[in-house]
Parts: C-alpha cells; sequence; structure tokens
C-alpha cells in the first residue's frame, strides 16, 4: 500500500456509486513524470544542458551525418514553437554547440549543423543517460522490462490517439 492506493481509497469512500481503479495508473504516471523530469535534469546538469538543449543535440545526431536539420524540422520533431527554438538554437549557438550554416537544398534556408564540439558533447551525454537508466532499470530485469514497455507503448498509443482526434476535432 503506498499514497496513491491511499488516495484512490480516499476517492472510493467519497465517491462509492464511481469505480476509481482506472485513476491510479494515471496517477502514477503523473508522478513518474516528475521524476523523470528530476531523473533527466540529474544526469544533465553536470553537462550544463537542459532537456531542450540535449533535445536538439539529439535530434541531429539521429539526422546522421552530416548531422544537419532545418529549424523547421527541428521544432516539428521536438514540438516547439519556432521562437521557442529560436532561444535554443541561440543558446546552442552561443556555446558552440551547433551552428547554423546556408542549406544547400534552398538558398533561402539555412540548416542547423552539430559542431565536432557539439558531437562529442551529445556521444558524453548519451553514453551518460544509457548507464543511468539502465542502472535505474535493472531491477526490473530484462522480461519485466520488455513487458512495462508493451505496456507503455499500448497507453501512449490510446493517448496519441485521443490527442490527435481532439486536434482533428478542433
Amino acid at each position: 500500500m503506498d499514497w496513491i492506493d491511499d488516495f484512490a481509497r480516499s476517492w472510493q469512500h467519497e465517491y462509492p456509486e464511481v469505480d476509481v481503479s482506472d485513476l491510479t495508473p494515471l496517477v502514477r504516471l503523473a508522478r513518474l513524470g516528475v521524476l523523470i523530469e528530476g531523473f533527466q535534469q540529474a544526469v544533465l546538469e553536470p553537462f550544463e544542458l537542459t532537456s531542450s538543449d540535449y533535445g536538439v543535440l539529439a535530434s541531429l545526431r539521429r539526422a546522421g551525418r552530416p548531422y544537419a536539420l532545418r529549424p523547421s524540422q527541428l521544432y516539428s520533431r521536438l514540438h516547439r514553437s519556432s521562437g521557442g527554438m529560436t532561444k535554443i538554437l541561440k543558446r546552442l549557438e552561443a556555446s558552440g554547440l551547433v551552428e547554423r550554416r546556408p542549406d544547400p537544398d534552398d538558398g533561402r534556408g539555412s540548416r542547423v549543423v552539430l559542431t565536432s564540439r557539439g558531437l562529442a558533447l551529445q556521444d558524453r551525454v548519451f553514453h551518460a543517460f544509457a548507464a543511468a537508466t539502465s542502472s535505474l532499470l535493472a531491477p526490473l530485469g530484462p522480461e519485466r522490462r520488455r513487458s512495462l514497455d508493451a505496456a507503455l507503448r499500448d497507453l501512449l498509443a490510446i493517448f496519441e490517439g485521443e490527442t490527435g482526434a481532439r486536434e482533428a476535432g478542433r
């Protein structure tokens, strides 16, 4: 019995006619969201990066050589506004982690490119995340991690479907 079970029991007492059992998984996920954010911050802090900063570095790395994307591709992939992305890119440029170069396919546009310094930092952060995540999830064992991943995949599909339906109804 944990505080979330107590939370559900309290609501069940107040609303005996309502099945509140579906609330507990979402409350647990909401709590996990807060804890995961703290976990990410703890991993990123020694590198003096925010999760948004790392999101850009990681997106560029996943794009493959030459590790370059248009700013519009970045804000689309990272679900940021163009203004928010501009702010992040300015910070990363000032740190020497990315640079803007002319887009070879569109003379009016630009591409954001990982610098060698940005590439090296992204690599170090990736390995730190991988090690910290493996250490964190090790007590679950491989089969339980696979089962958890499958359940989370299903839940994410439900939420993404619901969000898509709401956005389509605008």
